[in-house]
């Protein structure tokens, strides 16, 4: 039996959800074709917030809301993650394409290492971590930027979001040693759903209900999958390895977007995004390559 450590876990955990985190501005699109960004982020946050309570009942770990200590690191999570990330993610792919979303939210490293490194220190500068990184993004933009087309205004949008992200994810690994990822995601879903909510009547025309049932089943994936399963996996992930490290290693998603372009909608690979697989491959080898003497506590 093989038994993994709680650093590959997390390794695990993170490219586990790169696969399902590869179709959300696809799916997210999709709900456009009944509702507006804000009423598509809120009801696919409510959506979760049901996933999570069923998940939370089923687990009996209710006993969490005593833990007072975890309130505050889940309304910060909740803010900068829930509100202003997929706030401006949803608002911005009503503005720009799948592949301009997905090439730009890889700022997100850049932003990770800058934020929680250089000005928080939240994080230990390794030198292999950061040239794993750089791998990564190098490679993805060799393999997306054929796919952008045009700089539109949602671009600016989100990167917006990716500053905010680092923050978040800071309070979700923090909270996380006090209380579960469901109870986290829970919360944030629910407050998160609430404000958008709140926001979408204020700035956006409402939804007719035939319009909601026409979008009903993205709104359901979204919720679900992506917010729900994939945020599962992305807390569990940064539980047990660097934030910085897995937005790097989640750097790869964009790929599986353009693996299932080419089998569903027959988009013929370019030589360039052949070659982006090199430094991606160099960037994996750099971000999940122990040194000789490791101790990771986190399980």
């Amino acid at each position: 039996m093989i038994t993994l450590t709680p650093e590959r876990k997390g390794e695990l955990y993170i490219l586990s959800g790169a696969l399902l985190w590869a179709l959300f501005p696809v799916i997210t699109i999709l709900t456009f074709g009944g509702v507006t960004p804000l009423f598509s982020a809120a009801a696919s946050m409510l959506i979760a917030t049901g996933f999570f309570a069923v998940i939370l009942t089923a687990k009996r770990h209710w006993g969490f809301l005593r833990e007072r200590r975890a309130w505050k690191g889940i309304a910060l999570n909740a803010l900068f993650v829930g509100v202003l990330y997929f706030g401006l993610v949803f608002i911005s792919l009503s503005h720009t394409t799948a592949g301009n979303e997905a090439i730009i939210a890889q700022m997100e490293v850049f932003f990770s290492f800058l934020i929680l490194h250089l000005l928080l220190r939240h994080e230990p500068l390794v030198p292999r971590n950061v040239m794993g990184g750089a791998c990564m993004v190098l490679g993805v933009s060799f393999i997306l930027f054929p796919k952008a087309s045009g700089w539109q205004g949602g671009n600016f949008l989100v990167i917006l979001a990716t500053m905010f992200a680092p923050i978040g994810n800071k309070y979700a690994q923090e909270v996380r040693r006090t209380v579960s990822s469901e109870y986290i995601l829970f919360w944030r879903s629910l407050l998160s759903g609430l404000v958008l909510l709140l926001l979408a009547f204020l700035m956006e025309p409402a939804p007719s209900s035939v319009q909601m049932w026409r979008s009903w089943g993205f709104l359901a994936a979204n919720g679900i999958i992506f917010l729900g399963l994939d945020g599962m996996l992305w807390t569990e992930g940064i539980h047990r390895i660097p934030i910085t490290k897995a937005i790097s290693l989640n750097s790869i998603a964009p790929l599986f977007t353009l693996i299932a372009a080419y089998f569903i909608l027959s988009e013929p690979v370019t030589p360039s995004q052949i070659a982006g697989f090199v430094p991606i491959a160099v960037g994996i080898f750099l971000l999940t390559r122990r040194p000789h003497s490791v101790t990771n506590s986190n399980m």
